[in-house]
């Protein structure tokens, strides 16, 4: 018994004095360190709603697989010998029965094991998206670090910046996508949706437009084409530029040259209206859908018909178009309560405006030399700043031959509560020869705007609360606050360049209704066109919402993805998902 307790003591003494160096010599200075919160991507990611994506161009005609690499630095190691790469994959496929139609979804999972990097399967014109994880093991450590990625195929010009450049006396269709932090930018944007075609479509187009609507299940994304023939076309931004079948002008309608196309409204309550201004002085009106129609041409009312004004400008209020004649020194207006289907885009054809256009019999006496008579009406706008705008007035500016500039305020004499029914009103008690005015009109100078000689860049949007107008002057993108007469440059352009058109991506008034917006942040991003002599560029920037810069983004591009300089730049025009919002750049 005493021996075996010896021999029990014994051994606890030796474990006793064992030396433990684990908590005492353990330098972390010594062992390596993977950065992986600061992992990038090739081709880079940017950091959406939900985490870092990666969206690759769908491949149009041939399947393709493409190569994501990770960068990932680390504290002791300049390469990854030490690492362990394991990729978790998953998307998800849509399948259809041939025996009944029904369609499936199920979900595919792979496991890959490549040091660094991960490729990917993408078949030709199919949207897919894959979800990863990547684990990576250092083996000096055996610690993991996990990162997730989402890498999915992008639509053929999503959000994507147009643009309508001149090469000697042919029009080119281009356009800007800016991913992550990347640009694809291309000359020829038809070329590439039809890499087949020997002709170019665009080739006498002068203006631009984008409308964009949900009519039954699919969202429609329609760039406008307005030919120097007086006729264009709409086409489909989500579909590759497929062409809609219905023309933007009805087929029998006189050709006209556009000029100015006015878009009032929200499209989440279809309240949205466009009113096309030609160059000759005649107006279209439309509803959402890109289609226009011949104003009052199947009124059954008394209703003046083109060739009777000379429209300048024009704008919408919760009830009508209104306008201002120069040919008669007068404002017009006609109901915008035309039933448009816009349900069906083929069903547009033919659709024609029975509302009457009308002399709105605005008194000018009380206004002395402020009178409007003999002036020449440049811009108007409404400040709408809700989804159906009742209270919204419209505003027009005006400028006389000394190049001073004027604002005007119209006000409907029922207060706009009735104004609708007014104008739709036909019989004895209305028409349009009746004096009773329709709206009064006050009027002021503005001492301290002298916006120049490019008139045309006039532009105002609802979501901003301040008075303001945008304009474009030499090289320079000014701000003016109508009601005090400051003024702001937000943009100057490079060395050589004068600014020719301005833009912003959406004037839809969404943002500032009690509903939930569509647009993000989409109304405060500025478009904008400039020429230096034969070639262009163009570029975007950020207002904040009290309409100051933005400095966390920016955008210039002057050149394709080959290196070949744009022409000149004849107008430009963002064209964006529906929905858009920082997972959909």
């Amino acid at each position: 018994m005493k021996k075996i307790l010896y021999v029990a003591m014994s051994a606890l003494m030796l474990t006793s004095c064992y030396e433990d160096k684990g908590n005492y010599d353990y330098h972390f200075d010594d062992l390596n360190k993977v950065d992986i919160s600061d992992v990038t991507y090739t081709p880079s990611a940017y950091e959406g709603v939900s985490g870092s994506v990666i969206e690759i161009q769908m491949p149009m005609t041939e399947d393709k697989v493409q190569r994501v690499e990770a960068n990932l630095k680390q504290t002791l190691a300049d390469n990854y010998d030490n690492l362990d790469f394991t990729w978790y994959s998953s998307y998800t496929v849509t399948e259809t029965n041939p025996m009944t139609g029904r369609e499936t979804t199920k979900t595919l999972r792979d496991t890959l094991h490549t040091r660094g990097y991960v490729d990917l399967d993408f078949p030709a014109n199919t949207d897919r998206s894959y979800n990863l994880m990547m684990v990576v093991k250092d083996k000096t450590t055996d610690l993991d670090y996990y990162a997730n990625l989402n890498v999915k195929t992008r639509l053929l010009f999503k959000n994507s910046l147009f643009f309508l450049h001149q090469k000697g006396s042919e029009t080119y269709l281009g356009n800007v996508e800016k991913i992550g932090s990347s640009l694809e930018s291309r000359s020829n944007a038809y070329q590439t949706a039809f890499p087949t075609a020997t002709d170019n479509v665009f080739s006498n187009a002068i203006k631009l437009g984008f409308t964009t609507y949900v009519p039954s299940r699919m969202a429609v994304g329609a760039l406008m084409v307005f030919n120097s023939d007086g006729r264009g076309y709409s086409y489909n931004t989500l579909k590759g530029l497929q062409r809609f079948d219905v023309p933007l002008v009805p087929t029998g309608a006189t050709s006209f040259v556009a000029s100015r196309l006015i878009d009032v409204g929200s499209s989440s309550t279809y309240n949205k209206f466009d009113c096309l201004i030609s160059r000759d002085g005649q107006y279209y009106i439309g509803k959402i859908a890109p289609y226009f129609m011949v104003p009052g041409a199947a009124s059954n009312d008394d209703t003046l018909h083109p060739g009777d004004y000379q429209v300048t400008a024009a704008t919408v209020t919760a009830d009508n178009f209104v306008l201002w004649d120069a040919k008669n020194n007068r404002f017009i207006y006609q109901s915008n309560g035309d039933n448009v289907p816009v349900w069906n885009m083929d069903g547009l054809a033919g659709t024609q405006s029975s509302m009457a256009v009308k002399d709105a019999h605005v008194d000018f006496s009380s206004l002395g030399s402020l009178s409007p008579v003999g002036k020449q009406a440049v811009y108007a706008f409404i400040a709408s700043h809700s989804e159906f705008f009742e209270d919204a007035k419209p505003q027009f500016i005006f400028k006389d031959n000394a190049d001073n500039f004027y604002l005007y305020e119209l006000t409907s004499v029922d207060g706009g509560k009735n104004s609708k029914a007014k104008a739709t009103r036909g019989g004895d008690d209305e028409d349009a020869s009746s004096s009773e005015a329709a709206y009064t009109i006050t009027g002021k100078r503005l001492p301290d705007f002298h916006p120049g000689s490019n008139l045309a860049s006039f532009t105002y949007n609802p979501w901003f609360s301040t008075n303001y107008i945008f304009y474009a002057k030499d090289d320079q993108v000014i701000r003016h606050n109508l009601s005090n007469g400051d003024e702001e440059v937000i943009y100057t352009a490079p060395v050589g360049y004068t600014v020719s058109i301005i833009k912003f991506r959406t004037y839809d008034s969404e943002s500032n209704s009690t509903l939930s917006s569509n647009f993000g942040d989409l109304g405060l991003y500025l478009s904008i066109g400039m020429n230096k002599g034969d070639n262009g560029a163009v570029a975007e920037i950020k207002l904040t919402t009290s309409a100051d810069v933005d400095e966390s983004y920016t955008m210039f591009c002057d050149k394709d993805a080959d290196g070949n300089a744009f022409g000149k730049i004849l107008d430009v025009q963002f064209a964006h998902m529906y929905s858009f919002s920082k997972d959909s750049q």
